[in-house]
């Protein structure tokens, strides 16, 4: 299997209008195809394949130019690759059109189950999780960036937290001695006696 380059371009222009359109801006066709560097007639072709996945949007005119057609974080590499190049199949017995099976028996081929596995949980799940949103904000970057702002609590709030601590200690000792305070009714209102 290998992807068409039409795919990595694809991806490529809705990345790039997702790290520079700001609130809906729109972007020409000569700009997106200049600033990723392929040639104009092939920016209009993978914009049309774009544009009727709804990955893609266009306004004709003088102001006119391209935005996203879906919010980044909803637009999956495997959206993309649909998009361009059709759904994945990689073996002919995994085509929907009813291909047959090498081995005849497409309920009991054990070669087939491993296609159907490579291609579900090794390709297209990951293609799924995989965003456009993570191309210009990947995980890694959010998990170290949380990880430099950790500060590390004060003298003050390690005593407060050691403190409240030592009372859950205390009163888990106290119920696991059996020495529960007994409660009286006295005068009308509930007293503890110790």
């Amino acid at each position: 299997m290998k992807m068409q380059i039409s795919t990595e371009y694809a991806i490529r222009i809705l990345q790039y209008l997702h790290e520079h359109g700001n609130k809906g801006e729109l972007h020409t066709s000569v700009h997106i195809a200049e600033a990723i560097d392929i040639s104009y007639p092939f920016f209009i072709k993978i914009a049309n394949q774009l544009k009727k996945g709804d990955l893609l949007h266009s306004v004709q005119g003088r102001n006119g130019g391209y935005k996203l057609g879906k919010c980044a974080y909803e637009i999956s590499l495997y959206d993309v690759f649909v998009c361009v190049e059709g759904a994945l199949r990689i073996n002919r017995c995994l085509n929907k059109d009813g291909a047959p099976c090498s081995s005849g028996d497409k309920a009991s081929c054990k070669l087939r189950k491993f296609w159907h596995r490579l291609q579900e949980d090794v390709i297209i799940a990951p293609m799924s999780k995989m965003r456009i949103s993570d191309l210009v904000h990947p995980v890694e970057d959010k998990v170290e960036k949380e990880r430099l702002e950790y500060r590390a609590p004060t003298d003050q709030e390690l005593q407060a937290l050691q403190e409240h601590y030592s009372r859950i200690i205390h009163f888990v000792s106290v119920l696991s001695t059996d020495q529960t305070p007994q409660y009286k009714i006295a005068e009308g209102a509930a007293s503890c006696a110790g």
